[in-house]
């Protein structure tokens, strides 16, 4: 932590020295006059470090050379034709530009440690078996491939947590309620996989949600695993979530299909909704059959 306060004074420090400097008229007249578009090449440099994910392939020194092509490229077909500009004017500008992008990088490679950080801890605080939906791919299309040769059916249920930070944190801290929401999410988790079966496949999507594909289940009995969630969710966490279930083939004959099914009923029910629904339905049902 630490070394993030470190790196987040030098890289303010830095980028207000620079503006700072470039706003005196007696430099700008005398030493240096900077062009408005090294500005804004400095800001999206600042900027993107922070959105980009360190990694073995991706390291400061391709970040770093990405910057010198994307410098080198407004050169060519911005300041050579339209706004020629001294040579040492390019230099200077070169180097304050990688320079930001470094100490921004830095930044943002710290960030990406104490998220990885958190994301270690609420695993092995709430141990479960979801998979991440580029993890699952394959498990999902054996189970459909599956489900579609022996004409089983399968169910989706799509579980989202209602926003944890609302009502249940005190403080409005953001850093708090963005811990507190990854706790909860990794709690969730493992309320899911003890409630779901060993065979069902639990998934968190790009969104943040979780998806169940429970193997030859009906519609009706997804219902059911998701009503047993909810309530368990209440209980254990004293939280809520909202539900929608799907169900293949009679609803949709691919996984993305189902999950949309699933998020169309996910805003408007909740599980207990859900299940009562069910009951009227196969009320209904039974009303039918009598006066036939």
């Amino acid at each position: 932590m630490a070394d993030l306060k470190n790196s987040v004074a030098i890289l303010l420090s830095y980028v207000l020295i620079i503006f700072g400097i470039a706003n005196i008229s007696v430099v700008e007249d005398t030493i240096i006059n900077f062009s408005p578009a090294f500005f804004i090449l400095m800001t999206l440099a600042v900027v993107s470090a922070f959105i980009v994910r360190p990694s073995p392939k991706f390291t400061i020194y391709v970040f770093l050379g990405i910057w010198a092509g994307i410098y080198i490229l407004t050169w060519a077909f911005y300041w050579r034709e339209l706004d020629p500009i001294p040579l040492q004017v390019h230099g200077i500008q070169f180097l304050l530009i990688e320079i930001g992008a470094g100490l921004a990088f830095d930044v943002g490679r710290h960030i990406n440690q104490i998220v990885n950080l958190f994301e270690g801890l609420t695993a092995s605080t709430f141990p479960n078996r979801t998979l991440e939906l580029r993890e699952a791919e394959g498990r999902i299309s054996s189970e459909l491939t599956r489900s579609r040769r022996y004409h089983h059916s399968m169910a989706v249920v799509l579980v989202e947590l209602e926003d944890y930070g609302r009502d249940s944190l005190r403080k409005n801290i953001v850093l708090e309620r963005d811990i507190l929401s990854r706790f909860a999410v990794a709690k969730i988790g493992q309320i899911i996989n003890d409630c779901a079966r060993e065979t069902d496949l639990i998934i968190r999507d790009d969104k943040g949600r979780f998806v169940i594909l429970c193997p030859e289940t009906t519609n009706q009995n997804s219902k059911i695993l998701a009503d047993r969630i909810e309530k368990a969710v209440s209980e254990k966490l004293n939280a809520r979530v909202f539900l929608g279930s799907s169900s293949f083939p009679d609803e949709a004959l691919t996984f993305d299909d189902l999950v949309h099914k699933a998020s169309e009923r996910l805003a408007d029910a909740t599980p207990l909704e859900i299940a009562n629904g069910a009951e009227v339905e196969a009320a209904k049902t039974v009303s039918e059959k009598r006066a036939l």
